[in-house]
């Protein structure tokens, strides 16, 4: 009989998505310290309305328990296929305010902004979303004041819906935020306009291109 330690770690690997460059897979333990060291960088936090600063590591703790939870939603932190770094993390989990959808988040360490990890963590977080996880829409809510994300948004098929204004942990008070949102069938055909065809006319399905299920800033 396998331990528990055996059996997370084979469900680790089972649920693990890999893009060009990044491996997705689901926190553990021992990423607290280097994920709060990432996100207690008030230029990470403060693009974050859902979490605090300073982000400790008791916060890191609490969030990698909450993402090891199905009933919390979907979490995966993007290591490096090189060497192991890591570069950010995603989630995808049902909306508190919007109960026909799930709300949709991804963050860059600084150090790494500027080399298309933000579109490459969003594109992987929204078709397992989609994919594995049986989502219909995905809503993102971003900082008027954060272009980059907005660009991922939009590159990532997301289209505009309206302002308002969330409570942000970070800034201690409410922000206005834009909101956009990404239906499953505008995501359908976007996948299925990169479908190349043969010279008889069939077309072969990439779906998932830039991923696979493994048992920008």
């Amino acid at each position: 009989m396998r331990d528990q330690d055996s059996e997370d770690t084979l469900d680790d690997e089972e649920r693990t998505v890999l893009t060009a460059r990044l491996a997705l897979r689901r926190p553990r333990t021992e990423d607290a310290a280097v994920l709060a060291a990432a996100i207690d960088n008030p230029r990470v936090a403060m693009n974050l309305v859902s979490v605090p600063h300073p982000y400790r590591r008791a916060d890191a703790e609490a969030w990698i328990q909450q993402g090891r939870n199905s009933a919390f939603g979907h979490a995966h932190i993007a290591v490096s296929q090189g060497d192991g770094s890591l570069l950010g993390a995603s989630f995808h989990r049902p909306s508190a305010t919007r109960p026909d959808g799930h709300d949709l988040s991804f963050w860059v360490a600084e150090r790494f902004w500027g080399q298309g990890f933000g579109t490459e963590i969003a594109h992987a977080t929204i078709d397992h979303a989609f994919g594995a996880g049986g989502v219909e829409r995905l809503w993102c809510a971003v900082r008027v004041t954060n272009g980059p994300a907005r660009r991922v948004a939009e590159k990532c098929g997301f289209q505009f819906r309206d302002t308002g204004m969330v409570r942000s942990l970070s800034a201690r008070g409410s922000v206005p935020v834009e909101h956009f949102v990404l239906e499953r069938r505008v995501w359908q055909s976007l996948k299925a306009w990169g479908r190349p065809t043969h010279g008889d006319g069939a077309a072969t399905f990439l779906w998932p291109r830039p991923l696979q299920e493994e048992g920008e800033r």
